[in-house]
């Protein structure tokens, strides 16, 4: 895998930890948490640039992300 790859696949592991904390805070500030899910979505659209034959998988960007985890 490119670097490229790896480090957007590394950025949303980050923002998935950082949307869980926040969710798991008393009260979730629901501003940064929508910021937070729309930069996990556009990572998640140029994993998908990357990946283009699995156009007709649903799950194209978790697999993708598996990918880069396992090299």
């Amino acid at each position: 895998m490119t670097d490229l790859i790896k480090r957007l696949a590394a950025a949303h592991r980050k923002l998935n930890r950082e949307i869980r904390a926040e969710l798991a805070r008393r009260f979730p500030d629901a501003l940064r948490l929508a910021r937070l899910k729309k930069e996990r979505l556009a990572i998640k659209d140029r994993l998908f640039r990357h990946f283009p034959d699995a156009s007709h998988m649903r799950g194209a960007p978790r697999m993708a992300l598996a990918r880069v985890r396992t090299s």
